[in-house]
C-alpha cells in the first residue's frame, strides 16, 4: 500500500485502540496522530520510499540502518531452502514482521517514560506522517518549504502535548498505539501482492521468510480497493474518537 493509505489506516488504527480501553476524545485523538505516523514505520526499511525520504537526511540515514539489519537478521535466519535462491532480504522483510512491530511498540513505550518522552513520540509519529503525505504535494510549495511545515506543525503539537500532559496518552496506551499503527501496515501489505512474512521466526513450507498474501490480493497504487480504504479510514477515524470516547466531566 501507499504511504498515504498506511497513514490513514494508523489513524483509525490509533483512534480504535484508544477508544477501547475507553480515553476522552482528547486523549483519543493524540493517538489517532500517533497511530498514523506510526503506520509508516514500517517501511522505513526503504531509503527510497516516500517515507524514507520524508524528513530528508533523518529518515534516510534511520532507513539505510534498518534496512541493513534486514539484511543482516535475513541472512543469520534464512533456511536451507531458502539459501538456495536467497533474496537481499531488504524491503519489507524483518520490519513487517509481528515480531518488529512489537518492537516498535516497546520502544515508543520507553521513550514516553522518560520526561518530555511522551511529547518526543508525538513529534516523531506526527512529523513522520505529515511528512510522508506532504511531501507528494508540490502544489503547497518547495520541497524545502513542505519540511519546514512538517516541522512546525510537529513542533507546536508536540509542546501542546507536554503542555496538556493530563490529556496525553500514558506510557502504556502510547507503546500500544504504535504498535497497533506498525501492525495495520503489515496487514494492509497482506494485502497485497508481495506479501509479508507474517509467521515470522516460524517456518512455513520450508522457509522461515514465507511470504503471505491475502487471497484477493491487489497491486499497490492501482487498485479502487487501495483507495476505498483510505477515504473510509480517513473518515471514520474522527467519527470513531467522537462518538466513540466518553465526554470527561465538565
Amino acid at each position: 500500500m501507499m504511504g498515504t493509505s498506511h497513514a490513514a489506516t494508523g489513524l483509525l488504527a490509533g483512534a480504535a485502540v484508544a477508544v477501547a480501553v475507553q480515553t476522552d476524545p482528547f486523549t483519543a485523538l493524540w493517538c489517532a496522530l500517533i497511530g498514523g505516523g506510526a503506520a509508516l514505520l514500517p517501511d522505513l526499511d526503504e531509503p527510497g520510499s516516500t517515507v524514507g525520504r520524508s524528513l530528508g537526511r533523518v529518515t534516510e540515514l534511520a532507513s539505510r540502518k534498518l534496512r541493513d539489519a534486514s539484511k543482516a537478521v535475513y541472512r543469520r535466519t534464512a533456511t536451507d531452502v531458502e539459501r538456495r535462491h536467497p533474496q537481499e532480504g531488504g524491503h519489507r522483510y524483518l520490519t513487517h514482521t509481528v515480531p518488529a512491530c512489537a518492537v516498535f511498540g516497546l520502544v515508543a513505550l520507553l521513550v514516553s517514560l522518560v520526561p518530555l518522552g511522551a511529547g518526543l513520540v508525538v513529534f516523531a509519529m506526527v512529523a513522520l506522517g505529515l511528512g510522508t503525505v506532504l511531501r507528494p504535494m508540490k502544489k503547497l510549495g518547495s520541497l524545502k518549504k513542505r519540511k519546514h511545515t512538517t516541522l512546525w506543525i510537529a513542533g507546536g503539537l508536540a509542546v501542546a502535548a507536554m503542555l496538556g500532559y493530563e490529556q496525553t496518552p500514558a506510557w502504556w496506551l502510547i507503546g500500544s498505539v504504535v504498535f497497533a499503527g506498525a501492525l495495520v501496515h503489515v496487514l494492509g501489505d497482506w494485502l497485497t501482492r508481495s506479501g509479508v512474512p507474517l509467521a515470522w521466526p516460524f517456518v512455513v513450507n520450508g522457509k522461515r521468510w514465507w511470504m503471505f498474501r491475502s487471497p484477493v490480493a491487489f497491486h499497490t497504487g492501482k487498485s479502487p480497493v487501495e483507495v476505498g480504504i483510505r477515504v473510509v479510514s480517513v473518515i471514520a477515524a474522527p467519527v470513531t474518537v467522537l462518538l466513540g470516547s466518553p465526554v470527561p466531566p465538565v
